[in-house]
């Protein structure tokens, strides 16, 4: 019964960590800018058995402190997009390489 309890006790499955983009968008001031929309997509990837082409596209609004989250289920290359409307409109690109199991931090300037 002993070596029973300490088999199960001791074989958890421990959960990886989430695969996360952190975009950070500063504006001409050098201030993080709040309300930003940024997109990020693959727009190079495609399947080179089946030829199929990758149609990723997601976007997110920056928070206070000028970030935007995103959660991915696998490694990938994204262009950045952020844009703003105010008195104008401010456009920002970038580039970020998503690491399996890693939140990747990337900052683009207005």
């Amino acid at each position: 019964m002993a070596v029973l309890y300490s088999a199960t006790t001791f074989t958890s499955c421990k959960k990886k960590a989430d695969t996360k983009a952190v975009i950070t968008v500063i504006d001409t001031l050098g201030v993080p800018a709040a309300n930003v929309s940024v997109t990020l997509w693959q727009d190079t990837a495609h399947n080179p058995i089946t030829g199929a082409k990758s149609s990723l596209r997601v976007s997110n609004i920056t928070d206070g402190s000028g970030n935007a989250e995103f959660t991915f289920a696998n490694e990938a290359f994204l262009n950045i997009w952020a844009t703003r409307i105010l008195y104008g409109t401010d456009t920002a690109f970038g580039f970020i390489r998503l690491e399996q199991n890693n939140t990747v931090n990337a900052t683009v300037h207005f």
